[in-house]
């Protein structure tokens, strides 16, 4: 029998305590997806969490098992208008201070809520959500096992003739046949000039001897997502343009491996990639962030970029991808996932 997650619980009910509120209700799929599993589809329950449980009021046809898998929930049935029946709800539990994520919420629902006199807040559980418990390191490190070993397959496997669409078709196959549930976003095959369009649609392109690749791909293994990218030249010895690019790249992936350290900002460690790419000379085809947060989502908060000025924390899992892209000729992306460490950052493989 299926069970909510106790350290999950806990640091979520500190955090509603931290903010002087009561209660705290949720409804992003996600978030409710974090506590409970995959049990709903979007946007078909809400959750409360208050001092005595957990309320969940949710479309009908869940109400039956959920209240098997879960007794420690209570589980009421309501096909439509949840966010009054959640108001009416707090009103007999007797709730006060009632906070809600209203980042998340709708326009309608958030007016109903703070007419209730509930407490807006945002990005309530991004910050819980960012560092990972060593049950969903694990499942991300099964995830980012299986991409790497496609990724191995997938260059042995290409030839002359292979269109972009084929090859991702390969790909995407090979990550199911080896675990995985699926695909954890539209996998990026790019031959030739595409791989300078950073998040290049794959295409129809074959391919042909002395082109540069791109592949950016990734898999869900037990929901939770791996991402990675790879830029290699399919041929004969490859151009001295391609080899200066590539080199520049992979050094500053490599320059955030090593130099990365706990507390910095997202900012701070975006700065590390994009000064050394700047002072190559290529800054100005550098235009994307150095990564994003990643767990049950793909994009997820903990980003290392220029606009976040918080703190990258214990077990918080992000992306290290700097690129170069040459419009026109090709681009170069090389891209891993990390979990931060108090002793600086570590590869999720």
């Amino acid at each position: 029998m299926p069970k909510l997650d106790a350290d999950k619980m806990a640091a979520i009910r500190k955090v509603i305590k931290s903010k002087g509120l009561e209660a705290f209700i949720l409804t992003d799929y996600n978030d409710i997806k974090y506590i409970m599993g995959p049990v709903f589809q979007p946007e078909e329950a809400v959750m409360i969490i208050h001092p005595k449980g957990v309320y969940v009021t949710a479309r009908a046809l869940y109400e039956a098992p959920v209240a098997a898998d879960f007794p420690e929930i209570k589980i009421e049935g309501c096909d439509k208008d949840r966010d009054v029946k959640t108001v009416a709800a707090v009103k007999k539990l007797k709730l006060k201070k009632v906070g809600f994520d209203a980042k998340k919420e709708s326009y309608h629902s958030g007016k109903i809520y703070v007419e209730a006199g509930f407490v807006p807040q945002e990005d309530f559980m991004s910050p819980i959500r960012c560092a990972k418990t060593e049950d969903e390191l694990k499942k991300m490190k099964a995830a980012a096992k299986i991409a790497y070993k496609t990724y191995e397959h997938m260059a042995a496997w290409i030839e002359p003739g292979v269109t972009e669409k084929q090859a991702a078709e390969e790909l995407d196959s090979f990550m199911k046949k080896n675990g995985a549930e699926g695909c954890s976003f539209d996998t990026i095959i790019a031959f030739g000039p595409n791989t300078g369009n950073p998040h290049y649609c794959t295409g129809g392109v074959k391919l042909k001897k002395n082109m540069p690749v791109l592949m950016d791909f990734g898999c869900v293994y037990k929901g939770y997502c791996s991402d990675i990218t790879r830029t290699f030249w399919f041929g004969d010895k490859p151009s001295a343009e391609f080899l200066e690019i590539y080199n520049i790249v992979k050094s500053a992936h490599d320059e955030v491996v090593e130099k990365a350290v706990f507390g910095q900002s997202g900012a701070e460690i975006d700065a590390i990639s994009r000064s050394y790419i700047e002072a190559a000379g290529y800054g100005k085809y550098f235009t994307h962030r150095t990564g994003h947060g990643i767990g049950m989502q793909v994009h997820e908060e903990a980003c290392i970029s220029q606009d976040n000025d918080n703190p990258i924390l214990e077990n918080y899992c992000f992306s290290v991808e700097p690129g170069i892209y040459l419009t026109g000729k090709f681009g170069v992306r090389y891209e891993d996932c990390f979990y931060m460490t108090k002793k600086g950052i570590k590869q999720i493989k």
